[in-house]
């Protein structure tokens, strides 16, 4: 695993999904390339007084290894959501990277599965683990990803979930609303009720990323469904 170092990167591009959603893109300057495994973070200086950091879960593909892709969820409007929220493009930001061990386990560890359990921004890190055991890795085994957010307008990425659905047949996705319309067709409530519902193997390796909350509900779900608390890795965000 790569040790973290400083780095000065670009603020490339933003996207505006949602009012809960906007997406980052960032270009490395010095160093000019960064190796990190999928799942694992970036800390960004926001360069005040107080010589605060934030950090970040990478978004993006670990095999695009010149810049980073964040997704920013602005509802809690705090001091990192602010400093990114007002950054102009070509300015430089400075940051510590890669961070973090929230990242796919070895193959001695005998997860025969892969279940990635997120809840809000938290798809973020899930989102990186999927393409790269998907597209570069070319995994084998069944990829389950479970997306738990309140309202359907709040979605991102559908189209990218459902084309790796398409091109690769060991990948599913549920996604999961709390306050799902009448015409929600799939998984209501928690991504703790949509675990219940599916049959969970004690053999698969179960990713979760989300709130403190969330991952100790998720937690006392697997560990009653038989699963080993080894195969059980998570990331909390708050």
């Amino acid at each position: 695993m790569q040790k973290p170092q400083e780095f000065t990167a670009i603020f490339e591009d933003k996207q505006v999904y949602n009012d809960k959603f906007t997406h980052l893109h960032f270009e490395l300057k010095n160093p000019h390339r960064m190796e990190f495994e999928a799942g694992q973070f970036v800390t960004i200086d926001l360069q005040d007084e107080d010589n605060t950091k934030r950090a970040y879960s990478i978004a993006s593909d670990p095999d695009i290894k010149h810049g980073f892709e964040l997704l920013l969820d602005v509802s809690p409007q705090g001091k990192g959501v602010t400093y990114l929220q007002n950054l102009e493009f070509g300015q430089e930001v400075k940051l510590m990277a890669p961070m973090g061990r929230f990242i796919i386990a070895d193959e001695e560890n005998g997860e025969e599965a892969i279940a990635l359990v997120g809840t809000g921004s938290g798809i973020a890190p899930l989102r990186s683990m999927a393409l790269d055991l998907l597209k570069n890795k070319e995994d084998q085994r069944e990829i389950i990803l479970y997306w738990g957010l309140r309202f359907e307008n709040q979605m991102v990425w559908e189209d990218d979930f459902s084309m790796l659905m398409e091109n690769y047949p060991n990948f599913k996705f549920h996604p999961v609303l709390s306050r799902a319309g009448e015409a929600w067709p799939l998984c209501r409530g928690h991504v703790t009720d949509c675990l219940s519902v599916h049959e969970q193997q004690p053999n698969t390796g179960y990713y979760l990323c989300g709130g403190k909350a969330m991952v100790n509900d998720c937690k006392k779900v697997l560990k009653e469904a038989g699963v080993d608390r080894k195969k059980i890795h998570h990331e909390k965000f708050y």
